[in-house]
């Protein structure tokens, strides 16, 4: 067996460890489990598909549930991606 490095948001690490505790498993045997449901097609990941920044900032907004700070630095966020950066 071959080891895989990645790394990833602390946001999605503390996800992980929650489910991982909660199945009694580990974080290798949750990724194998996810990559197994991926390649047996149980689950399918989707291409990104660019929305323009003006749409994502004018959805967002009209959610109305973020401020127009947050709103400001996920666009912002968005514009510096390798995505969006011109």
């Amino acid at each position: 067996m071959a080891t895989l490095t990645i790394s990833l948001p602390t946001q999605f690490i503390t996800q992980i460890n929650t489910e991982v505790k909660a199945q009694g498993a580990t974080r290798s045997e949750f990724f194998r489990a996810l990559l197994r449901k991926y390649f047996t097609k149980s689950i399918e990941f989707k291409p990104f598909v660019k929305i323009p920044l003006g749409q994502i900032r004018d959805e967002l907004k009209e959610s109305g549930k973020y401020n127009d700070k947050f709103i400001n630095s996920v666009v912002k966020g968005f514009s510096k991606s390798s995505y969006y950066a011109s």
